[in-house]
């Protein structure tokens, strides 16, 4: 078992974490979420969640505590479900946060055919990622699938694993195919590659044919 890079100096916008955590709340109510919290040895976001703005404060450190309290709390199997549900829940309740970006972003996958228009969704996507966080992300594709790349992993940090941890990012992935591309087709979203299990990139991959 291979040893995530720590990540040092490296946030997430506190906007997103507050999303992410009253979206788990929303799941797993109250009272889940402290447990989860001090689980993950952050009993400081107990009833005070990150505020509400895009300042770059919530170290990736905690973010990988707060993914490995999934996996603690609901074991291998139950923390991959819950963290790709939080995932997608995190993106559908954050559109509304974000509301110039949606607007762009679904302007982004209008253009072409429709696996152009993914394809430039995805890059859009990367882009902001890499623009208001430290995580940095690029997208490749070929004929059969998009590969969505992970350089700088904020679910990885601090952890190791023999399996991908990037379940959460599977659900953002899968949320934003379905608010942005065509909510009636459902696509295989997969973690191939894992830094927590000592791969130099993490890799998602996106089949292009839907299910």
């Amino acid at each position: 078992m291979s040893s995530g890079t720590q990540n040092e100096n490296c946030f997430y916008p506190n906007r997103w974490m507050r999303i992410l955590l009253i979206s788990t709340e929303e799941i797993i109510g109250k009272n889940g979420v402290n447990s989860l919290l001090n689980l993950a040895g952050l009993p400081e976001y107990i009833g005070n969640y990150p505020p509400d703005n895009m300042k770059k404060e919530f170290p990736f450190d905690q973010v990988g505590k707060l993914q490995q309290a999934y996996w603690d709390m609901y074991g291998p199997r139950g923390a991959r479900a819950f963290a790709t549900r939080a995932g997608k829940k995190t993106l559908n309740d954050g559109v509304e946060h974000f509301g110039q970006i949606a607007k762009a972003a679904r302007a982004a996958m209008k253009i072409g055919s429709f696996e152009r228009r993914v394809s430039l969704g995805l890059q859009f996507f990367a882009k902001f990622f890499n623009q208001v966080s430290d995580q940095h992300v690029s997208v490749e594709e070929d004929d059969t699938a998009w590969y969505w790349n992970i350089h700088v992993c904020p679910m990885c940090t601090g952890r190791t694993s023999d399996s991908p941890v990037c379940y959460l990012a599977v659900g953002v992935l899968q949320g934003a195919l379905e608010n942005f591309a065509d909510a009636d087709k459902r696509y295989n979203v997969t973690p191939t590659h894992c830094i927590a299990k000592g791969d130099e990139v993490g890799v998602i991959v996106i089949e292009k044919n839907p299910m």
